[in-house]
């Protein structure tokens, strides 16, 4: 998952709820809703080694970057 950092409690809240407690996420910047197509293509660019990495791990440990 990948939420805007304004969320991550509601992030943390969610993964407990669903019991995962300590699921591991990244997020961006807020807000995301009145980017431009190329601002959302930097963001995804500027996390999608963090993402490659997430995935690898299996989704061991939590990471909030």
């Amino acid at each position: 998952m990948i939420c805007s950092d304004a969320f991550t409690a509601t992030g943390d809240a969610m993964a407990e709820i669903q019991g995962a407690p300590g699921y591991r996420y990244l997020t961006t910047p807020h807000p995301v809703a009145g980017l431009t197509r190329e601002q959302v293509r930097e963001r995804a660019e500027a996390v999608a080694a963090e993402v490659a990495a997430l995935l690898r791990a299996g989704g061991e440990g939590r990471e909030v970057a």
